[in-house]
């Protein structure tokens, strides 16, 4: 007789059984993550062979071979997409559009549902195949027999798109609205249209029509929009027709948005800046969107709406976070305006401005950005190399492992140089190398290279190159590529390289900003080795030195005369941009200069200056040039 006690043991054990297996059993099962065979994958070993072999062929440009296999295939399993689209595109290949259009006969016959993909590439091959009224038969047969169905226009719209039927595939969308009864319909594909036929108001039109249905396409539209401005009066067309919006649907904020952004893309800063004002009255007030078009405006050198811009957050949001950013980006401004302009006074400006934020914020999360910049200043610019010392020793200890410390340390081996350190400066590049990582230790591996071209040590600085092999920004390897093809020069009679070393005696000097002294030694080279194979960069380093100087004039002309002594330099590029820049800069020559830069593009297109080279472009001619 079992006892009261293992009775209960017994129910406990099976309850626990029961509870353990009804658990298990509610787990979900575990998903197969093993993708699905592929259609290729499917087939047996036999047909997978001749189709490989047949795909070789095709490889191989052996066209009849592969379509002789692939109809084979094609006939034995009709029912392979990869049979019948391998073939099809085989038949295209070599212009055999009549059997294409029999093969979707085929494909057309043996399907009980609507193909219209099928139906409108049918209609696409007659036209290849010179066949139009066929083509627009098929095409309009196929929009006869659903004449309400909003993807069959789409995939006959796509269909005169891949053959530049572009008049005809507006037709055909403006005929769907129609149809339909939906006007809005079709708008960013009449849009694309429009701007490829030249119709920039219509297109314009029709992204205005979708902006008002949906303010979230604000992003799309410019985006889509930025490809076409290029065009001549597309710019013109967008901006008249959206100005007149505006003043119909004022209340739309994504049409005044972009309004700004049209007038920011023209170079309108000041018209820019009034709708931004008036979108930040409308919006909760917070400043962001008037700082934000500062940061642009100053970006694209329209200094005095910037200024203005900056001082309206700092003055209309005081103590709030977004004034003191506003605070440093009129520093920043200050800095850009100088460059531009390369004025000393402005440069001060800009001093006196960042030492000013870190009196009024020392706090600040971009102290240490604001002390590179300040450090950057004094060394580069006023030459005032102990107070670019203290200032980079200190960011090179205090922010040891960032990214600021590093460069800090960069630029103390670029002060060693200026110095005429050789040693201490071979030593912190040849550290930094170890110890940063990306484009700055590459930079600083190059530099390490330059102390012993520098010296002379033209081995050593070979081999430091031959290391060079990744991080690499696109300056610094196009330097290190130059200075590795002067090294290889052919020295002809200078077989002790006297020239070569007194030109990177003449670079240092550079570096060291000692232009005069520079244009001499260049010049007692041209002197001693006019024709040695380092001419070339031996006088676009005396133009340059001559441009350090404060001599333009001279500049210009030794800039001017290097394509004409040396047509096959790799220098061209460069001296033509330097030339535009002093015809800008210097003799006021807006036009030339204007005609300069867009000859470096024409003339130089994979040069790395052409962006730079556009950016002026697009400045001068915002400017009315």
């Amino acid at each position: 007789m079992i006892s009261l006690s293992r009775m209960r043991f017994l129910s406990v054990c099976c309850l626990c059984v029961v509870v353990f297996v009804d658990f298990t059993l509610a787990q979900p099962q575990r998903a197969n993550r093993t993708p699905p065979p592929t259609e290729e994958e499917q087939l047996d070993g036999h047909a997978a062979s001749r189709y490989q072999l047949a795909l070789g062929y095709l490889r191989g440009m052996q066209f009849e071979r592969a379509i002789a296999i692939l109809r084979d295939l094609y006939a034995e399993q009709p029912e392979r997409k990869i049979f019948f689209d391998k073939l099809k595109e085989a038949y295209v290949d070599v212009k055999r559009y009549d059997d294409a259009v029999a093969l979707l006969d085929d494909a057309l016959a043996r399907s009980s549902a609507a193909q219209p993909e099928l139906e409108a590439e049918r209609a696409q091959l007659f036209y290849l195949g010179g066949d139009e009224p066929a083509a627009m038969e098929a095409w309009t047969g196929l929009l006869r027999s659903t004449p309400d169905t909003e993807a069959v226009y789409r995939v006959v719209y796509a269909s005169m798109l891949q053959v530049r039927l572009l008049l005809q595939a507006i037709d055909v969308l403006k005929q769907g609205r129609r149809t339909i009864g939906n006007m809005n319909l079709f708008q960013a594909e009449l849009a694309q249209l429009y701007n490829l036929t030249g119709q920039h108001e219509l297109a314009t039109q029709e992204y205005l029509d979708l902006l008002s249905i949906n303010e979230r396409q604000l992003n799309y539209v410019r985006s889509r929009l930025g490809r076409d401005l290029e065009q001549d009066g597309a710019l013109e067309d967008a901006i008249r027709i959206t100005e007149a919006r505006v003043v119909s649907e004022p209340d739309l904020r994504q049409l005044r948005d972009l309004l700004a952004w049209l007038y920011e893309q023209a170079g309108s800063f000041e018209k820019a800046f009034e709708e931004v004002l008036v979108l930040e009255e409308d919006a909760d007030a917070s400043g962001q969107g008037i700082y934000q078009f500062a940061l642009r405006a100053a970006e694209a050198g329209a200094f005095v709406v910037a200024g203005r811009a900056f001082q309206a957050v700092i003055e209309e949001y005081p103590g709030v976070e977004i004034s003191i950013d506003a605070r440093l980006g009129m520093a920043d401004m200050y800095r850009l305006q100088a460059e531009k302009n390369i004025n000393l006074e402005q440069f001060q400006h800009a001093l006196e401005a960042y030492e000013t934020f870190l009196k009024d914020f020392p706090d600040h999360p971009q102290t240490s950005v604001v002390m590179a910049r300040i450090g950057a200043l004094h060394q580069d610019v006023f030459r005032d190399q102990e107070a670019a010392e203290r200032t980079l020793s200190f960011l090179a200890t205090r922010y040891a492992n960032s990214s600021i410390g590093h460069q800090a340390r960069f630029d103390l081996g670029r002060l060693a140089l200026a110095n005429g350190n050789l040693n201490q400066a071979r030593t912190i590049f040849a550290r930094l190398a170890v110890q940063a990582d990306g484009e700055l230790a590459a930079q600083a591996r190059f530099e390490e290279a330059l102390t012993h071209f520098y010296a002379g040590n033209f081995a050593e600085t070979q081999s430091i190159l031959g290391s060079l092999r990744e991080n690499m920004d696109k300056e610094t390897a196009n330097d290190a590529i130059e200075l590795g093809v002067l090294l290889m020069e052919d020295p002809g009679t200078d077989s002790t390289n006297s020239a070569l070393t007194s030109y990177a005696k003449a670079l240092l000097l550079f570096r060291q900003h000692e232009p005069a002294a520079t244009a001499r030694v260049a010049q007692d080279i041209l002197a001693q080795w006019g024709q040695h194979p380092i001419a070339d960069d031996v006088r676009f380093l005396r133009a340059r030195a001559l441009l350090l100087d404060n001599h333009p004039d001279e500049a210009m002309m030794a800039f001017g005369e290097l394509p004409l002594i040396h047509p096959e330099s790799p220098l061209l590029d460069r001296s033509l941009f330097y030339y535009a820049e002093i015809l800008e800069t210097f003799q006021g020559d807006a036009a030339g200069a204007l005609q300069a830069y867009t000859d470096l593009l024409t003339q130089y297109p994979g040069s790395l200056l052409v962006s730079k080279a556009r950016e002026r472009i697009r400045a001068l001619r915002s400017a009315g040039v």
